[in-house]
């Protein structure tokens, strides 16, 4: 929980510093917007992020409209509980949501529709990833990362890896390498994800961190452990994703393994805005 702890604290000391200084200019990189094909898992690391199934996944299960999740740390809420509150149920705009929750980083996270989508386009994609400096989390499928160089959503980031607000602190991407679980017979794939973690994969996704998760099967987790009693379901879903992907991913640095893994990438984007946007801080 350290790694949410520490986010929580950057966000809110940050929100705190433009209330006292009646700051105009939104604190855009607080938003976090997935990017990726249908099927690549983008919903269900939203979810994993969260800690609850706020955002639809599974089987024939894709985003039609962009859904823009606002998350709300509330201690006085116990560890099982989750108020959502939906504030536009139409399927022609974008869904908003306010989720109340114990244990989530304080962000806004935008699930787009998956970039082969027959309605996605890019007046769309422009809404959430241009004109500010939003966090733009790259999801691959592991089975793809032989392809990463060919990936759409990769390639659309770097296109806009700079930030108009703040140009001259680099990318603004992370990079998600997803369902890890189902390429792990795949050899060819598992090198190719080990690779990219230890940032000897193709040159054009060496300057951007990647993470590797499981994804839907953490959420399966999550509630099993739920189910059992356990008080600490949250801590037992991470640890055995981690473990998960230690056994599958052998020649991988843990640190950059599992849900704290994506944690701490977008704790350290924030941070690296945060130094030039609130040097004082």
């Amino acid at each position: 929980m350290a790694a949410i702890q520490e986010l929580s604290e950057l966000t809110d000391s940050l929100r705190h510093d433009e209330t006292s200084n009646n700051s105009r200019r939104p604190s855009t990189f607080l938003n976090v917007v997935a990017l990726g094909n249908v099927g690549s898992g983008k919903s269900a690391e939203l979810n994993s992020l969260i800690g609850h199934i706020v955002l639809p996944t599974g089987e024939n299960v894709a985003t039609i409209a962009p859904v823009v999740v606002h998350l709300q740390r509330d201690t006085s809420l116990s560890s099982k509980s989750i108020i959502v509150q939906i504030d536009d149920k139409s399927q022609q705009v974008s869904v908003s949501c306010l989720v109340s929750v114990l244990h989530a980083p304080p962000l806004m996270l935008v699930d787009l529709p998956g970039l082969d989508h027959h309605i996605m386009d890019k007046s769309t994609v422009s809404e959430y990833v241009e004109h500010n400096d939003a966090i733009l989390v790259v999801i691959v499928p592991a089975a793809q990362a032989l392809e990463i160089e060919s990936s759409r959503a990769l390639k659309l980031a770097k296109e806009r890896r700079r930030s108009s607000f703040l140009p001259f602190i680099g990318t603004r991407i992370v990079g998600v390498i997803s369902k890890i679980d189902q390429a792990a017979s795949d050899q060819k794939a598992i090198a190719a994800v080990e690779a990219l973690l230890l940032n000897k994969g193709p040159t054009k996704a060496q300057d951007i961190p990647w993470v590797a998760l499981i994804g839907q099967s953490v959420t399966t987790t999550t509630l099993k452990s739920r189910s059992s009693g356990s008080e600490n379901y949250f801590e037992t879903a991470w640890r055995a994703e981690s473990e998960s992907l230690k056994s599958i991913l052998t020649g991988a640095p843990p640190s950059k393994l599992g849900r704290m893994a994506l944690v701490d990438a977008l704790a350290q984007q924030i941070q690296n805005r945060m130094k030039l946007r609130v040097p004082n801080l």
